[in-house]
């Protein structure tokens, strides 16, 4: 199986994210486990990249069998549009991982309209990718589901190009 888990481009560590997928891929080594780290801690274990240029997330969301990602919007409509049916996970104020609470009451639309799997614990986020593993479940969905009017594609594109290019200056 190939897991893909992002933790996208926010300033603020998602330490409790990139270790709930850490814990997975040492327990699971024959599993293809990629995480985008961002600024939280290294992972030891799977393949750790801190962060993607835009066309190498594309496709890495394209072919993981389950893609766990931040609960931000760009987040879940580029798994969406790659076919993918996201499992997010919402940062938390307590916990130091965004600046409010408001990517909870998004996770909650998001599962209220089917739009996505929100995963609160680490033992829902387990449960989600063992559906997959075990093949009780699967999170594909059709990519034209997941298309975005072309104003906002481009606004993403262009976030993208401009958090790449902070992050990597030439």
């Amino acid at each position: 199986m190939r897991l893909f888990v992002s933790v996208g481009t926010d300033h603020h560590p998602f330490d409790r994210l990139v270790g709930w997928a850490d814990t997975w891929a040492a327990q699971h080594p024959g599993d293809q486990v990629v995480i985008q780290y961002g600024t939280s801690s290294v992972p030891r274990h799977g393949r750790a990249v801190e962060l993607l240029d835009p066309d190498t997330m594309r496709a890495e969301l394209s072919s993981a069998d389950v893609v766990v990602i931040s609960c931000g919007p760009g987040g879940v409509m580029d798994a969406r549009a790659a076919g993918r049916m996201p499992v997010a996970v919402a940062r938390r104020h307590d916990l130091g991982e965004h600046v409010d609470d408001h990517q909870l009451a998004f996770a909650q639309l998001l599962a209220d309209q089917g739009l996505a799997r929100t995963a609160r614990t680490e033992a829902e986020f387990r449960t989600l990718v063992e559906s997959v593993a075990d093949g009780t479940s699967e999170l594909l969905i059709d990519p034209e589901s997941g298309r975005v009017p072309a104003g906002i594609a481009r606004i993403g594109e262009l976030i993208d190009q401009l958090v790449w290019s902070e992050n990597h200056p030439e």
